[in-house]
């Protein structure tokens, strides 16, 4: 077949496809997004508890039974269904509306799962099509613990719901909107379900976080260590509902950490990252204090933007984010330390050093740091602590969000 007969085929199959989808689940009244689950896969095999029936171009073209896997390989440049080319496409749904498909060695999903050719890899790619509260279902549960306040579960039900609305096509290019990873959100589709997730996401049914009257890029974090962070101290650009504010998580897990290592080892790290400073004399960065800072080299929750090391053979300016990667560290909001004693409270206790900290040979190095993740928009600990305080008001989500997503609106998309 000429090339540009194969390419007008394989535009059409997706055209049929999404259309098939998209028509269904409008009839249903919900907005639909496409998750990324599988890509570049030679094997792919699929069974439901009521039968899956197989698309091809828009029409029913094979039905399954209960529990029979369909088996879809990559071949001959394309797909085939049980051992039958299928083109370069075909969509997978339960011959009950409220079934769900299971792929094999994986999750159960609902919605409709299709299953291409690869775009930008050999193979075949599985899209969850599902609609936006369905998703949500599958979302919230990985993203924050089940178990938390249900304050908390709202302020991150609506998060969630306002990430999948401004990343839609984030991923156009490999045929879907958002992966079901940390790249985008964390998606276990029927797995990761719960009762108390239906209920949030059912309690706040449309709603998202608007600026300007567009959907935000609501970004959020395990826990900010006290102080959310600037976005054009993360991410160089500088967006106004992404400011830095108060946080509190000071009584969860993860807030305050340490990592010890010598100053030899420090030395060797460096020295491994292309930094080779020889034996480390000292240190030039301000002493971290109470928050918000406002100091050339930390952002305004205290996260290091840059720092100086000084050692025998020279010195190297180190990036926050490149020590955090060196190190393993949890987050760039840190300091160091060498002594007795605990190191101090940024926000209780005075800096016991000046911008220059001196490094003692073969004493133990404390890093010492807070928070865990980027530090942008709404800390989960943060908002689980707050909603902790504050269980007895079922509006109290609201106060949550505004809090963390400075200056933006809460508004009902449908």
């Amino acid at each position: 077949m000429p090339l540009y007969k194969r390419m007008f085929a394989a535009l059409m199959t997706t055209f049929f496809l999404f259309a098939l989808s998209g028509a269904a689940f409008a009839a249903a009244g919900g907005d639909i997004v496409r998750i990324g689950i599988r890509e570049g896969q030679r094997n792919v095999s699929v069974a439901g508890p009521f039968g899956v029936g197989v698309y091809r171009n828009g029409s029913l073209w094979k039905k399954s039974p209960a529990n029979r896997n369909v088996n879809l390989t990559y071949g001959n440049n394309g797909v085939t269904v049980d051992g039958t080319a299928a083109g370069t496409g075909v969509l997978l749904r339960s011959l009950n509306p409220k079934g769900a498909l299971k792929i094999s060695d994986g999750y159960s999903y609902r919605g409709d799962l299709e299953v291409i050719k690869s775009p930008q890899a050999q193979g075949l790619t599985v899209v969850n099509v599902v609609p936006v509260e369905k998703y949500l279902y599958g979302v919230v549960g990985k993203e924050m613990s089940p178990s938390w306040s249900m304050e908390a579960l709202k302020a991150q039900a609506v998060a969630a719901r306002t990430y999948a609305f401004s990343h839609k096509g984030y991923f156009k290019s490999r045929g879907f909107d958002m992966t079901d990873d940390t790249n985008s959100q964390t998606y276990a589709g029927v797995n990761g379900e719960s009762p108390s997730v239906y209920k949030a996401v059912k309690a706040t049914h449309g709603e998202i976080l608007t600026y300007g009257g567009k959907p935000i890029d609501a970004f959020f974090s395990a826990t900010a260590g006290g102080w959310t962070e600037n976005s054009e101290n993360v991410w160089g650009n500088k967006v106004p509902y992404l400011r830095g504010v108060s946080d509190k998580s000071d009584k969860m897990p993860e807030y305050r950490w340490s990592v010890t290592i010598t100053p030899e080892r420090l030395a060797a790290n460096l020295a491994a990252a292309g930094k080779n400073v020889g034996k480390i004399r000292s240190i030039t960065l301000s002493p971290l204090g109470k928050r918000p800072m406002a100091v050339s080299d930390r952002g305004v929750s205290g996260r290091v933007l840059s720092m100086v090391v000084n050692g025998t053979a020279g010195q190297a300016q180190v990036t926050g984010n490149a020590f955090q990667s060196i190190l393993g560290l949890k987050s760039t909001l840190f300091d160091f330390y060498q002594g007795n004693g605990n190191p101090p409270d940024p926000d209780t206790g005075k800096p016991r050093r000046g911008n220059t900290f001196t490094v003692k040979e073969k004493a133990p190095l404390v890093v010492y740091g807070f928070g865990w993740g980027h530090g942008l928009g709404m800390s989960q600990y943060g908002a689980y602590q707050m909603a902790k305080e504050h269980g007895e008001d079922s509006t109290f989500y609201r106060k949550i969000l505004a809090h963390y997503y400075t200056g933006t609106q809460l508004s009902k998309l449908y």
